[in-house]
């Protein structure tokens, strides 16, 4: 059975809506430059919320980009995750500061537009609880939730220590055969569960899953 992370969220209902379709992971996004921005006004209302829902769901996942200890503090007092997702230049030094300082089991964003990318990975064992492949980006660029993918073929002989998800430019039509091709026992999708940039679609939440699941 492949997990599916739903990244982008920004409201009650779309958490419920996740929920019910049976997604592992929630992703809670914490990047000016990305359409599902939330402050840490919008992360707090957010969690208070979710945290009046009747019944646990899915795991709620930061993502935040390049952030300091300091920074970070604050926003995970506002959001209340189970996971940080780092998804910038962070380094291995510290997101070892980070998962001292927090305690939260971390996933790390590896960018990826050839095999030689994988070479990056091995450095994160014993630190990244999970590795998320998403697709290189221009420098400057929105870091993720682009739409963009690249090729599957990279990882379907990557044999790594650490769990990974796959990521970048998957939609219910592209999901199965990402599955197959790359051997991916998790997904990650934003863009292509939304209606408009940046609102997901409830229907599309359900009709990924059911597809990333089904194969």
């Amino acid at each position: 059975m492949v997990d599916v992370k739903i990244c982008g969220i920004s409201s009650s209902a779309d958490y419920q809506a996740c929920r019910a379709a049976g997604a592992r992971w929630v992703g809670m996004v914490h990047y000016p430059g990305s359409p599902r921005h939330l402050d840490i006004a919008a992360l707090t209302g957010l969690a208070d919320q979710i945290e009046t829902l009747p019944s646990a769901g899915p795991q709620r996942v930061l993502l935040t980009v390049d952030q300091t200890l300091a920074s970070l503090r604050a926003l995970i007092t506002a959001a209340r995750p189970d996971f940080l997702q780092l998804h910038g230049q962070e380094t291995v030094a510290s997101a070892i500061a980070i998962k001292a300082e927090f305690g939260l089991p971390i996933i790390k964003m590896i960018p990826i537009e050839t095999s030689a990318d994988l070479a990056a990975c091995a450095q994160w064992d014993d630190v990244a609880d999970w590795l998320i492949f998403d697709a290189k980006v221009a420098k400057g660029t929105q870091p993720g939730g682009t739409g963009h993918r690249f090729d599957w073929t990279i990882l379907s002989h990557y044999q790594g220590r650490t769990p990974w998800m796959l990521a970048g430019g998957l939609t219910v039509d592209t999901v199965a055969e990402a599955v197959t091709i790359s051997g991916a026992s998790a997904v990650d999708v934003s863009s292509g569960v939304e209606r408009q940039r940046g609102k997901k679609d409830q229907n599309k939440i359900h009709d990924f899953i059911r597809a990333a699941q089904i194969g």
